[in-house]
């Protein structure tokens, strides 16, 4: 699974995110908002929501069990589920109730932390104590699906929360706003730093909250040079990385777009990415690219077949229907004629 975040903040210190989602197989997806106040009944154990969201839903059937897998809620905090396999430390529901804690499934955890925190520090001090995921299985894959978790606020500040300990989560501060899939957080920082002194002049103390400045124009460096071009999620890692750290400063009405080419360095075409599963191969793919503003809370996004890009506002929650509202994607590409000029001005182009 290939899935990619990136955080970028505009010369005005405004935060921008944008995700990839790759998956081997097709899940329906759709737009939503979802009332403070709604209840999950499909989730492993049902709760009310404490917040309104805005985002993107996942499932089989996505009226039947939609679970969060990016969005954003009332307090501006935004971000995402990804795919975390080997490092996940699931247990037992027992083990969660005898701790007094609520029980999900391991694609509820970005439902949850969106529909009840209010800030990055709620939810460092206080998920631990709130729930646990559990290793039952669900509609989704047929078990509790390995994930963990990216999230930014509106100070351009992110975290990231991983199930990596049993009836736990780890939870790092992300000092670069950059995000794959497993191994976990720490090691890919510590990959990362070690890429960053063989092709700079830096060097790094290799703890896990140490600052990763932008390479700034002058900067010695050999760039990507030597950097792996496969998709596994810890060479994907260090490309979208090293493209943000390279990027040139940008306004607000260049964010998501610098954000969007960012990406295209970690995109999956469809045959580039082979997963074998027993007698079968099975071809991952980048099916949808999703971008939010964070501070205007906005979400933008378009789809491997449909590169037209759709958008999302916030609007006021008080006219929220009471239920989820669904906001379908657009499947089919559509083009716009180029348009007709009677006259051009000096140095245009002409097509």
């Amino acid at each position: 699974m290939a899935c990619t975040g990136i955080e970028l903040m505009s010369k005005q210190g405004n935060p921008y995110w944008a995700r990839t989602q790759d998956f081997e197989r097709h899940f329906e997806y759709s737009g939503v908002k979802i009332p403070k106040g709604y209840e999950f009944q499909s989730t492993f154990t049902p709760f009310k929501t404490q917040t309104n969201v805005m985002g993107i839903v996942w499932a089989k059937d996505i009226h039947k069990s939609p679970v969060l897998l990016d969005g954003i809620n009332d307090y501006g905090i935004c971000g995402g589920s990804f795919y975390f396999d080997h490092f996940f430390k699931y247990v037992p529901t027992e083990e969660i109730t005898a701790a007094g804690k609520v029980a999900i499934r391991g694609e509820e955890l970005c439902t949850w932390i969106l529909t009840h925190y209010r800030s990055l520090d709620d939810i460092k001090n206080k998920l631990n104590d709130d729930s646990g995921i559990t290793n039952e299985t669900g509609p989704m894959m047929g078990m509790s699906v390995p994930q963990h978790c990216v999230f930014h606020d509106e100070t351009g500040r992110s975290i990231v929360v991983e199930p990596s300990i049993a009836n736990g989560f780890r939870i790092f501060e992300n000092p670069l706003g950059v995000f794959t899939n497993a191994p976990t957080f720490d090691w890919h920082l510590s990959n990362l730093k070690t890429w960053l002194e063989r092709t700079t002049n830096r060097s790094y103390t290799y703890k896990v909250d140490e600052p990763i400045e932008q390479i700034k124009l002058g900067e010695p460096t050999s760039g990507l040079v030597g950097i792996p071009a496969d998709y596994k999620p810890e060479s994907r890692f260090l490309r979208a990385a090293f493209s943000k750290l390279l990027s040139i400063e940008v306004d607000d009405d260049e964010a998501l777009n610098q954000l969007y080419q960012l990406l295209t360095a970690v995109n999956t075409p469809k045959g580039s990415l082979r997963i074998n599963q027993g007698d079968d191969t099975l071809v991952a793919w980048t099916q949808y690219t999703a971008g939010y503003d964070i501070k205007k809370k906005i979400l933008y996004a378009f789809t491997y077949d449909n590169r037209n890009l759709r958008s999302l506002t916030w609007g006021d929650p008080s006219e929220w229907k009471d239920g989820i509202s669904y906001f379908s994607f657009i499947s089919k590409q559509t083009a716009e004629p180029f348009e007709a000029k009677d006259e051009w001005g000096e140095g245009e182009n002409t097509i």
